[in-house]
């Protein structure tokens, strides 16, 4: 009796066919397993042939954009980076300073602390106006010194790429260019205001022997 039913239980035949199906699906686990790895490696080698074909220049342009302050000078449209600007104030309470730099207008103060007002006008060789409310000021950030550029009015913020960076105009004066970076569409002429602190802070004989090397 339990003879029988063990073997009822036990078929040598049917368990030899569970073993082959349990194989083939095995097979067949380890084949897509393959083509799998050879589809992932295949995708590898395509993103790396993309990656290598770009330049050092197409990787630049990818990233070389940035957000820009718009303001006025005259007739003129200027941008600085936002990256170089704190904060844009009113002008008031001006003091001027005898025996300075001409393009330093004089100081002020912000929340009780004393900074010099750098003329942008003077700096770039621009026809001075008289001051009135809509004058604004762009305080720069710096390390060591508390700045702020006296500019007409300020129009807003304009996203910028590099890429549509073009030749200053002719008529741009020589010493204004060592303070532009170019143009942007829009005639928007880029500042460099990093350049410009240097120049405009530097001792009085440091920016004597820098006049002389422009002329």
């Amino acid at each position: 009796m339990y003879e029988a039913a063990y073997s009822e239980q036990y078929d040598p035949a049917q368990w030899e066919q569970i073993r082959q199906m349990l194989d083939t699906v095995r097979i067949s686990l380890e084949q897509q397993n393959r083509v799998t790895e050879s589809a992932n490696a295949d995708v590898l080698r395509k993103r790396a042939k993309v990656f290598a074909a770009l330049t050092p220049s197409t990787i630049v342009e990818v990233d070389e954009s940035e957000d820009l302050v718009l303001f006025m000078l005259g007739n003129d449209t200027y941008g600085v980076s936002c990256n170089e600007i704190e904060e844009v104030i009113p002008l008031q309470n001006l003091v001027a300073l005898p025996n300075t730099n001409k393009s330093i207008l004089g100081i002020s103060s912000l929340r009780g602390i004393l900074f010099s007002v750098v003329d942008l006008k003077r700096v770039l060789n621009i026809p001075a106006s008289e001051l009135t409310t809509m004058h604004r000021v762009l305080m720069v950030r710096h390390e060591s010194f508390k700045v702020g550029f006296l500019v007409d009015s300020v129009q807003g913020m304009r996203s910028f790429s590099k890429n549509e960076m073009q030749d200053l105009p002719s008529e741009i004066h020589e010493r204004s260019r060592t303070y532009l970076h170019g143009l942007a569409l829009g005639n928007v002429l880029i500042l460099n205001a990093r350049v410009i602190l240097q120049d405009q802070l530097a001792p009085a004989e440091d920016r004597a022997a820098m006049k002389d090397s422009t002329e």
